[in-house]
């Protein structure tokens, strides 16, 4: 699998996503590594198009794709379990992007931290509200999930700032 071509997927066909495929996603994100092993985070998969639709307002930006989308996930984290929750809850959610692309399906990491809706509420709030989150959880991101109606190319060395990295020492 070349990891170069997997791209964030904002547009997405109507095509369904057969169960087994979301199931294959689902148990890759419940075992994905966490710190002590203790799994600080929770899951809802999102399929209703009314919901996919009522999550697309979550952000005054960024979330429009929820609408075409044919599933989402909201990956939480909870901080009542570990200090790591967040970070914890965010390779959850690579995790899940992984796998969606391993089986062809396209996806788009959706920050909801420090956003708001159009009409100045917090996302976070916003989807709290709109799906039954209790207040102790919290929102890491939201993972949309759909085959692609779009073709992005493979990155490239012209795409990497090799500066970054750094051999033995800064």
């Amino acid at each position: 699998m070349d990891f170069l071509s997997r791209r964030s997927i904002r547009k997405y066909t109507s095509q369904n996503i057969e169960k087994e495929k979301l199931d294959e996603i689902l148990k890759v994100a419940l075992t994905a590594p966490t710190g002590r092993n203790l799994k600080p985070f929770e899951l809802i998969l999102i399929k209703e198009k009314n919901a996919l639709n009522k999550l697309s307002l979550s952000k005054s930006i960024g979330s429009a794709m929820l609408k075409e989308a044919n599933a989402a996930i909201i990956v939480l984290g909870n901080p009542e379990i570990s200090n790591t929750w967040n970070e914890d809850a965010s390779i959850v959610s690579f995790s899940i992007q992984l796998k969606a692309f391993e089986l062809e399906l396209g996806s788009c990491w959706i920050n909801v931290k420090d956003r708001k809706t159009s009409d100045n509420t917090e996302s976070e709030e916003y989807i709290k509200n709109n799906f039954n989150i209790p207040s102790h959880l919290k929102i890491v991101s939201i993972i949309s999930l759909g085959y692609p109606n779009e073709h992005k190319p493979p990155h490239d060395d012209k795409d990497m700032d090799f500066s970054k990295i750094h051999l033995e020492k800064y």
